[in-house]
């Protein structure tokens, strides 16, 4: 009788172990609590067709639904401890009916035995259920959190995935001195286009200078289309010549192939402006720096570049040009071109509901990984 308490004792210590991971739940819940309180709806987002309200609901019905799951879960789990414990009650205070004689356990304590052994499969499944459950809803959150980091029309990193790598490489810059800067692109008479062959030739030419720029980037260049018409680049390099070199490319790579669309050719150009790390005392700084650059490339004619060195604006592909006086672009973060056809871009704050959802994403996977040998 001893070895049989023994036993349950040791199968009732391991389902205690299991439910440690299992108070998650009560974590989701508090989480969930949290987000469904009133909250003020995000800003439009330009550079994403996404509906923001739209993806927080998502992400709300992903939440919900694992919260639920998990909830349903603890209680089934609870409902087993129980039972262990009132049949190790039994095997440790046998009555009459449980005595065991010399030759062994009586054939009620085989009975509870086998209780106990039908009890602990009956477990088993549940938890290699849960097990895929879990990493099925996992994957499912993972798949949204990178729509929701994704331009939809051109592919591209989104601008809130641009400002989370933005403020990545400042705090290297800022511990490590490691170097970048940022370039921003912008596509010239976008909006011409779009007024004179309509809005699917505007997103054709998205598509194909977002694929021209793509096949140009290193591995280590960080792309992303951050407004309507707007691009930016994150590149590790702050030294002129390499700066210089991807600026050109880049340029080059878009004035040298038209887009066709149906019959008709359309010659596409870029203005750019670049503004290294070196140079700036803080992300602001940097990214109107950037602006002010691009706003010399706008005066200067547009299908060029400038590169803002705190000092003055130098021509990317001239470097006999005067530079240019920083005193001449306006003072917007974004500014518009002097004929007004590039509205300016809204700063879109990033969502905190998305590092929660990675780290409900995170838990639930240590779970499913920790519940089965």
């Amino acid at each position: 009788m001893a070895e049989l308490f023994t036993f349950v004792l040791g199968d009732i210590f391991g389902v205690v172990t299991l439910a440690v991971g299992i108070t998650i739940g009560f974590w989701l819940g508090k989480l969930w609590a949290r987000y469904t309180q009133p909250q003020q709806a995000p800003a439009v987002e330009a550079a994403s067709d996404a509906d923001p309200e739209g993806e927080s609901t998502v992400y709300r019905n992903q939440l919900a639904g694992m919260i639920q799951f998990t909830s349903h879960f603890t209680g089934d789990l609870n409902k087993h401890i129980e039972l262990l414990e009132h049949l190790e009650q039994k095997l440790a205070h046998p009555d009459s009916d449980t005595a065991t004689t010399d030759d062994g356990p009586s054939a009620k304590a085989v009975e509870l035995i086998a209780q106990i052994t039908a009890a602990n499969q009956k477990l088993k499944q549940r938890l290699e259920s849960a097990e895929a459950t879990l990493k099925t809803q996992s994957q499912a959150l993972e798949d949204t959190l990178s729509e929701a980091r994704t331009d939809v029309l051109t592919q591209l990193l989104n601008r809130r995935a641009f400002e989370e790598e933005r403020e990545r490489r400042w705090a290297l810059w800022d511990r490590k001195e490691q170097p970048f800067s940022l370039l921003i692109l912008d596509i010239d008479h976008f909006k011409r286009v779009n007024d004179t062959y309509g809005h699917d030739a505007g997103d054709l030419v998205l598509r194909e200078v977002a694929a021209r720029l793509t096949s140009v980037m290193r591995k280590t260049d960080y792309l992303a289309r951050i407004g309507g018409e707007e691009l930016a680049i994150l590149i590790p390099e702050s030294d002129w010549a390499s700066v210089s070199t991807v600026s050109k490319k880049v340029l080059n790579i878009v004035r040298t192939l038209p887009v066709k669309y149906d019959e008709t050719t359309i010659d596409i150009t870029l203005s750019c402006g670049v503004m290294p790390v070196v140079y700036a005392d803080g992300l602001e700084t940097l990214t109107k720096g950037a602006d002010e650059a691009l706003y010399a490339a706008k005066t200067a004619g547009r299908n060029c570049g400038f590169l803002n060195n705190g000092e003055s604006l130098i021509p990317i592909e001239d470097n006999s040009s005067p530079p240019i006086s920083q005193a001449e672009p306006p003072s917007d973060e974004h500014p518009s071109s002097p004929e007004n056809e590039d509205e300016p871009t809204a700063q879109i704050p990033i969502n905190e509901l998305d590092s929660a959802a990675n780290e409900l994403k995170n838990r639930l996977f240590q779970i499913s990984q920790s519940i089965l040998p």
